[in-house]
């Protein structure tokens, strides 16, 4: 297999040839029609104006294209069916996030990931870890966001360890409220058996953070979302986490759930490096824009051309419904932001943030072929993604 485009970093048009899972050269690319064969003769996909970058990680997805996680009828084919869609939008390794819900409801979910990846090895490859986005998480209005009240609670290890069990491991990153008491022993806990924790969905305070901070939670979950619609204007929660050094922020880039302005500073403050973008995708994420039932057929939600999810009638978001890929366009357009940088923000930096191997920057010799080609109308400001290569696989191929 033979990709064309140009390297994200280096900006250089280059050749890759993939073969046996891995990348087996990387060649200066010689001008030709799009699609022409390249130097071995075979065709090719892209061309010379497509970007070559690494295929993006999605640390927190609900579901996508119709496919919800946490679905009462969730079950392997869910995964198999979310997967498939988020390979077409760039997505070659992810964290399917599992949200607040009874025990039963949890365990189910669970089981039918473990299944899904026990299936397919390709699906294995994909899902780096699972990701639980509750229950323990606060349940005021506000931070709770739009998770079910009824399920919300405090930590609970042994409930934990028999959701793992569910999980046969694979749980690796929890999402939760540290003000809850009994905490930090909580966090301790996770830490201790290899679980990342992340700060989310709370009402904490500067001491509650500290607290967290020293059990060993070392991430935020989209920053600035599931919080209070007002806050004081200082000290506050949001504050708290963009000081803290030690706290890796995931930030929602979709242009809805934080402002460009918002966005902006975020990046500024944190950096390059201490940055995830997400997509906290909803399961009607990749749907036509329409009215839909949500939450079990108990609210009506419009999904707009934009890409904005929201109730029917008012400004208020029910969710986020823009794949990763446009995130990376919309931190080009609305921060300091190059496209390598925002790139590296969906690639390297939620891997290294979760403990993983993180791909190399540019296509190189040896490294398994985790790839995607982007064709970027920067004008428009919009991306397209051509084809998506996963351990070694084209996974997806634009048509027409």
């Amino acid at each position: 297999m033979l990709l064309h485009g140009r390297d994200v970093v280096t900006e250089e048009a280059v050749e890759v040839e993939v073969a046996d899972t891995k990348i087996q050269a990387v060649r200066p690319l010689i001008p030709s029609e799009p699609g022409a064969a390249g130097e071995t003769g075979r065709p090719a996909i892209g061309d010379g104006d497509c970007w070559l970058a690494p295929g993006l990680f999605d640390m927190q997805v609900n579901g996508f294209a119709g496919y919800h996680l946490s679905a009462e009828d969730m079950t392997p084919a869910t995964v198999r069916g979310m997967i498939e869609a988020l390979w077409a939008v760039g997505v070659t390794r992810c964290c399917p996030t599992v949200v607040t819900g009874s025990f039963g409801s949890l365990r189910r979910s669970l089981a039918a990931i473990v299944a899904a990846c026990d299936e397919d090895a390709a699906i294995a490859a994909t899902v780096a870890m699972i990701h639980i986005e509750g229950p323990y998480i606060s349940p005021e209005d506000g931070p709770r966001g739009a998770h079910n009240q009824a399920w919300t609670r405090p930590p609970d290890w042994d409930e934990f360890c028999y959701l793992q069990e569910a999980a046969q491991g694979k749980i690796g990153l929890v999402t939760l409220a540290p003000e809850w008491p009994g905490t930090p022993d909580f966090i301790e806990r996770l830490v201790g058996a290899g679980v990342k924790v992340s700060l989310g969905h709370h009402a904490a305070t500067a001491e509650d953070i500290e607290a967290a901070i020293a059990a060993g939670a070392t991430l935020c979950t989209h920053l600035g979302n599931g919080a209070h619609a007002q806050l004081p204007r200082h000290p506050n929660y949001i504050w708290e986490q963009l000081a803290r050094d030690e706290l890796t922020a995931g930030i929602i880039p979709d242009g809805h759930h934080l402002p460009p302005a918002v966005l902006k500073c975020f990046v500024r403050i944190k950096g390059i490096e201490q940055i995830i973008l997400v997509s906290d995708a909803a399961h009607l994420a990749g749907l036509a824009p329409g009215v839909y039932s949500h939450w079990g057929g108990n609210q009506q939600v419009e999904l707009t051309p934009e890409g904005r999810l929201q109730l029917v009638g008012t400004p208020y978001l029910a969710g986020a419904a823009l794949p990763l890929v446009q995130g990376l366009a919309n931190m080009v357009r609305y921060t300091d932001a190059s496209l390598s940088e925002a790139v590296h923000m969906a690639t390297a930096i939620p891997a290294r943030a979760l403990g993983l191997t993180a791909p190399a920057p540019s296509p190189t010799v040896g490294q398994t072929a985790d790839l995607v080609v982007l064709r970027w109308d920067e004008p428009a400001g919009t991306m397209i993604v051509e084809a998506t290569v996963a351990a070694g696989k084209l996974v997806y191929q634009r048509t027409g």
